[in-house]
This record gives structure tokens, sequence and C-alpha cells, in this order.
């Protein structure tokens, strides 16, 4: 098969027509431009998931053809981003997680159902259905707010946080290594972790926050920066994403649904889990093989990098009906679970206050929405390598 091209401009901004034809014609492929196994099947993916030969730490892949002595100098930036949970392996990816996986099961935020729901109402009471920036005063706000709820970050600091966290994210969040981006990173790691010590913490240690930050007491420095880092990158921009698909699919194209959710016929919860399904947040799982593994007439060998399309696996069509169309199953029909939030021990830390958010959101705006006049709707995505963001999504401009 010829090269794809995924380093394009044309693949960031419409991914699914690539992955499409990856599924009908290597659906394990290896791509020589970013040196990457890319698996797409949802059988496939599923399974590698919870297979221990693949490890989640960051491979030399990343890296690419950087020079020792380049990579020398980011060793630190490399060692922070390599004590994220995300990136580690078991024991110590177990070890972290028992620690704060209790502050993020579903009964322990399930109290803040009503708190969200409120606010979700509350940020669509100052929107105009026929001329408002849905994507400014609606859902990046509520993201925002619900993330930084959690961790402890006040309204007057957010600001100063969300720009360490974008510096952060930059660096890690590329196909390969920029030791350009390094600086940037650097600092906002030392902002962050400085904030983490001088600002959360104390207040966590006398009781005052969210039960949540509690357990950053009982972690090591390092290990604590790295998952508050983890925490707040991975927060805002899932929930973010998926809430502005959703939007932009219920205003366009499955007004049915938004009626459904407004006359109570279709629960918010379904439109969540669709959502996620159709437009993944983050594209891609990746992995490092440390032993040979064999997937789909291929052989990954150790030290190779791959890269679980769960975007693709999500619109599999030998899983899904219809994988392409933005829907609802019907009546006594039941989709297969979506890999969104991944599969096995890392799968997603946050998925339950995710899940509570999206329903409470989608649930305020069928509400709102629903029987009123909404202005024409622009919705434009951004040019975004293995992940989905919105660079538009407004309502009568």
């Amino acid at each position: 098969m010829e090269p794809l091209g995924l380093l394009s401009e044309d693949f960031a901004r419409d991914p699914h027509p690539y992955y499409r034809r990856l599924q009908q014609e290597a659906p394990v492929w290896w791509d020589e431009e970013t040196e990457s196994w890319y698996v797409t099947g949802y059988r496939h993916v599923n399974d590698i998931l919870r297979d221990a030969r693949l490890s989640a730490r960051i491979g030399a892949g990343f890296f690419g053809e950087l020079a020792p002595t380049a990579r020398a100098g980011i060793e630190d930036v490399v060692a922070f981003f390599e004590s994220w949970p995300m990136f580690t392996d078991p024991p110590v990816h177990t070890t972290v997680r028992s620690v704060v996986s209790p502050g993020y099961r579903p009964r322990s935020v399930s109290p803040l159902r009503g708190r969200v729901a409120k606010e979700a109402r509350a940020l669509l009471d100052k929107c105009h259905p026929e001329s408002t920036d849905l994507l400014a005063q609606f859902i990046h706000p509520l993201a925002v707010s619900v993330t930084c709820g959690l961790l402890g970050i006040e309204e007057e600091h957010r600001e100063s946080v969300l720009s360490w966290s974008s510096d952060i994210i930059g660096f890690i969040g590329v196909p390969q290594c920029d030791v350009n981006r390094a600086p940037r990173a650097r600092a906002a790691i030392d902002q962050l972790r400085h904030y983490l010590q001088t600002v959360t913490l104390p207040k966590a240690r006398e009781g005052v926050g969210p039960p949540q930050i509690q357990a950053f007491l009982n972690l090591e420095p390092l290990e604590g920066a790295a998952l508050y880092a983890q925490l707040l990158t991975g927060g805002i921009e899932p929930v973010a994403a998926s809430l502005g698909s959703a939007l932009a699919h219920l205003l366009h194209g499955a007004e049915d649904v938004l009626a459904g959710v407004r006359h109570g016929h279709i629960a918010a919860g379904q439109v969540t889990e669709e959502a996620l399904r159709h437009e993944a947040p983050f594209h891609f799982v990746p992995r490092t093989a440390t032993a040979p593994v064999d997937v789909g007439g291929q052989t990954i060998r150790p030290g190779e990098r791959v890269a679980l399309v769960v975007a693709a696996a999500n619109r599999d069509p030998q899983i899904f009906a219809e994988p392409d169309r933005f829907r609802i199953a019907g009546e006594g029909l039941k989709d297969r679970a979506h890999l969104s939030f991944g599969a096995g021990h890392h799968f997603c830390l946050g998925a339950g206050i995710a899940r509570l958010t999206l329903t409470e959101a989608i649930q305020a705006f069928a509400e709102w929405a629903g029987g009123r006049t909404t202005g024409r709707l622009t919705a434009d995505r951004s040019a975004a390598f293995s992940r989905t963001v919105w660079e538009r999504l407004a309502l009568g401009f």
C-alpha cells in the first residue's frame, strides 16, 4: 500500500477516510514516515489494549532520529512524562492508581451531578439561541470548571494553570519529539509543580477543597505532580471535544435525537456514549512492544512503536451498524462498548466524571435548544494530529 501521509494537514483535519482505508487494505500497517504500526480493527485493538507485551512507556519511536546530545538536553522533561500513570506499567502504575482511583469511582463523583447540571444551565442561560459562540460560552467553560474544581484550582488561578497545561501537552501531543518545545514545557512543569506544592496541597492538609485532592498527600512529590498534570491535561480537552461533537450532530443531522432527549424518549447518557464512539477525543493509544506480538498477519517486534487507533476501532463496520453515522441504537439493541476510554488496567481514570459531565450538559442543552429557533450552525474542526479539537462551534455567526 502506498504511503498515507499521516502527517499531512488533510489527515489532521479529517482522519476518518484514512482510517477506513487502513481497515480495508492494511488493518495492521507499518508507516515509514512516523515509524509506527497502526492497528485499526476493533477486535485487534481491544485485545492489544489488554496485552502485557505492549508497554505504555514512551518508546524510542517518539524520539525518531534525535541525536544523543539533544536527547540528553531534555532528559528532565522526558522523565516528568515518564512518571505519568498513562506512561507507566505495573507495578508502578498499579500503585499510583490505587491511591487515587477511589476518588474517581462513580459513587465518588456522583455527588457532583447536581452542581454540574446547575452550572450547565447557568452557562446556557447566558447564551442566545440565535447568536452564540457555544465553544467559548458553554463547552469550554464547563469542561474547565469541572476539571479545575476536582483539582482544587481556584478561579483566579485558572488562566495561568491552563496556560501551563497547554505548554505541557504541546510537548507530548505531537507525532515525534520537537526539542524546541522543551523550554516552554520545562517552565510550565516547574510552575505547575510549585502550584501543587504551595497552593493545592497545603489546602488539602487543612481539609479544604474537593476530596479528590486528598489522595495527593499520599504520593511522592514527583508522582503527585505527574498525576496532577495528567488529570489536568486529560480532563478538559476530552470533555470539550466530545461535548462539541455531540452538539454539532444534535444541531445538524441528528435533530431527531435532540428532540428525543428533550421529550424523554432518549436518555442523555445514550448520546454521551454515541459522541464518544463516533468521534473519540484521543484517536490513538500509544504502546511499545516488549516482546514479539503477532496480530493481523504481521509481527510487531520488540521496541517497535504501536498506535492503537481507537477512533478507527469505534467505527469498525464489522462491529457497528452504520458506523460513520451519528445514531442511537434502536430499541432493544445495544452497541458494543466503544474504546475511547481504553481498556484493561489503563482504562481512563476520569471516565466516570467525563460521562457525568457530558450527560448533564447534553440534557441541559436539549432542554435549552428544544423548541427554539436557533441560528445557523458553524462547526469547524481544527487540524490536530491524533485528537479531536473543535476550532469553532457557533450559532448565527
